[in-house]
């Protein structure tokens, strides 16, 4: 097998396989690309079992074959050689040789047997989703998906088609948040658990055109161009998050999105690493965030605002109130309210979305 290709375009493939490459684990081949050469193409694919990413690049094919080259070491490489193509040589069993320019690497690697058989998605036809629109929903709830392996059930978001929409909701049992958009063609179905770790690469992907999504029993396709990441069905019972969302909050603040995240910002440089939690006072003349240490000390911010209802304090986690605020593209947000025991509902105003909000559980301060 021999290979001849563009340096370039093989670097933009092979780049977003770090991502789903495992770094750490008892089974070497996961730490591995498999390269195979097709007609006209080599292919590139990654796995862990349970995120598996395919791609592949126009290039000079001379022969069949294939192998498995340590992922990290390879991508350096190609990184670090110069000129404008790259040659792939196969020249004895397992082992790789790369020429660039001056530079000659041979590389040991796997049979290309040794990787996992890759999971197929096939059947039900695919919805067209518009992958600039879908990839700004995962920004506006991939924050709320809870990292504790424990509670695997919220370790994903929750995405639900709906007639002509698509609805995303993710919790970590402290906030939740919450993002629906109309999406032309998209048919009612049961909610999918779709796992953090695909979020965050389909979150980096690139591009401007429809996003294939497709769904079997056990998998999920995601297909845009020449990449497809295939992920496992999460299992598990999400919450009834409609419960969780607050309907009678009747105080409502509302702030300059900027200058409020700003302003929390600051005042959180003074709270411990256990205790995250600012003070927010709300009243008729505006609001006031601070923040008392006994080790470190005390820091207060006064923050224009506009507040319907009687005076209310409470205590809420900095980070997660700046991550809502970082997530909205509006200038003015507002947050409904009802007492310090009350979960604060966050929401931007004439924001393009059909709805978004974000929910935060209070804390004691």
């Amino acid at each position: 097998m021999k290979i001849r290709l563009k340096r370039s375009e093989f670097l933009n493939e092979l780049a977003p396989m770090q991502g789903i490459v495992e770094r750490r684990t008892t089974i070497p081949v996961l730490s591995h690309l498999l390269l195979q050469s097709g007609d006209d193409r080599l292919g590139l694919a990654a796995t862990d079992l349970d995120v598996s990413l395919t791609s592949w690049c126009q290039a000079e094919v001379e022969g069949t074959g294939g192998i498995a080259v340590q992922a990290r070491k390879f991508l350096e490489i190609i990184r670090a050689v110069v000129g404008e193509e790259v040659v792939l040589e196969l020249t004895e069993e397992n082992r790789l040789k790369i020429s660039a320019g001056s530079s000659r690497f041979t590389i040991n690697g796997l049979s290309a047997d040794d990787f996992p058989t890759l999971p197929e998605v096939d059947g039900e036809s695919a919805i067209a989703l518009p992958f600039a629109q879908f990839k700004r929903m995962v920004g506006k709830v991939i924050f709320a998906v809870s990292t504790e392996e424990s509670r695997f059930q919220l370790n994903g978001a929750l995405v639900k088609l709906k007639q002509d929409g698509l609805e995303m909701v993710a919790t970590d049992g402290h906030r939740l948040a919450l993002v629906e958009n109309g999406f032309e063609g998209a048919v009612e179905a049961d909610g999918v658990l779709v796992p953090r770790k695909a979020l965050l690469e389909l979150q980096r992907f690139e591009g401007d055109g429809s996003l294939d999504f497709r769904r079997s029993e056990h998998h999920l396709s995601f297909k845009l161009g020449r990449r497809e990441l295939i992920c496992r069905i999460l299992e598990g019972t999400f919450p009834d998050y409609e419960r969780v969302i607050a309907k009678d909050n009747d105080k409502v603040a509302t702030f300059d999105s900027r200058l409020l995240a700003e302003a929390v910002q600051r005042v959180a440089l003074l709270t411990g690493d256990r205790a995250r939690a600012v003070r927010l006072e709300l009243a008729a003349e505006g609001a006031k965030v601070s923040a008392a240490n006994p080790d470190l000390g005390e820091a207060s911010e006064e923050v224009a605002c506009e507040f319907e209802g009687e005076g209310l304090s409470l205590g809420i986690n900095p980070d997660y109130l700046g991550h809502f605020l970082s997530a909205v593209d509006t200038e003015k947000v507002r947050l409904e309210l009802k007492d310090e025991n009350t979960q604060a509902v966050g929401l931007p105003i004439d924001g393009d979305d059909v709805r978004y909000l974000c929910v935060i559980m209070p804390m004691r301060v």
